[in-house]
Formats: C-alpha cells, sequence, structure tokens
C-alpha cells in the first residue's frame, strides 16, 4: 500500500471517529440540538468507494451509537475516495458551511438512500454548524457577517 493513501485512509478514519465524538458532545451541549436528534430515529454509513473505510451511526431517541460493525441503514454517505472524504470533513471542522452541499454538487459526496432521513440528518448538521460557528460580528454598528 502507497504510503499516501495509507495517511489519508488513517485521516478519513479519524475524522469519522472524530465526528462520532463532536455528535455526542453536541447533544450534551444542547437541549436543542439533542431533542431534534429524539424526533426520528435513524442510522446512516459513511463510508469511502475506494476502500474498506467506513463508519456507522444510529440515532435512537437522541443517543448515537456509532462503530465500524455493520448494522441496518437507512442511508449512505459515500465518498468518491479518502483524500476528498478526509479533505470535506476537514472543512467542516473549519466551520466552512457549505462543505457537504458544495461536496455533493462537486460529485464528491453521493448520497443514497431514503430523502427523509438524508433532509434530516442535513438540518442536523447545519443546527452543529450554527451551535459551533455562531456568526461574527462585522466591524460597524448593527452589522453581522
Amino acid at each position: 500500500m502507497d504510503i499516501k493513501n495509507f495517511f489519508y485512509r488513517i485521516r478519513l478514519v479519524t475524522l469519522m471517529y472524530g465526528f462520532a465524538w463532536l455528535l455526542r458532545m453536541a447533544g450534551l451541549i444542547s437541549r436543542d440540538f439533542r431533542t431534534q436528534l429524539a424526533k426520528n430515529d435513524y442510522a446512516f454509513i459513511m463510508r469511502s468507494k475506494e476502500d474498506n473505510t467506513s463508519r456507522y451511526f444510529q440515532f435512537s431517541r437522541g443517543n448515537l451509537r456509532s462503530s465500524r460493525k455493520q448494522m441496518a441503514t437507512d442511508f449512505s454517505l459515500i465518498w468518491h475516495d479518502n483524500q476528498s472524504g478526509g479533505k470535506v470533513m476537514m472543512d467542516m471542522i473549519l466551520g466552512k458551511r457549505k462543505a457537504l452541499y458544495n461536496a455533493v454538487i462537486k460529485g464528491v459526496l453521493i448520497l443514497e438512500g431514503e430523502g427523509k432521513y438524508v433532509s434530516l440528518f442535513m438540518e442536523s448538521m447545519n443546527q452543529l454548524n450554527k451551535m459551533f460557528n455562531p456568526k461574527k460580528k462585522a466591524k460597524g454598528p448593527g452589522k453581522t457577517v
């Protein structure tokens, strides 16, 4: 295995694991986020087309379960490859609000499965962005960016 590909695989695995912890912490911090997750139970897989890099996520009554073990899913987030998946996830961490949206538009991320649950997931990601990346105040009175 090429060292570069190995690095991208390890980075994506680590980011997916960190994403699970971020979702757990957000549930502990924000009652609104926890309430939104509790409204609907669903499960999804985040994986790469390139190899067997994957992680399963399941929301049940507002709690998150995440593992590498297979489970039934309602939809899938499929990265084109490990490198692009890691890059988009880093953009999400850096607070780029439209990182997922742009990834779908560019074909880096494919969303497969039940549209209702994909929509719920995207709403949760928007709420997560708002929680961890509040709007910055612009210079000047009464202006926000």
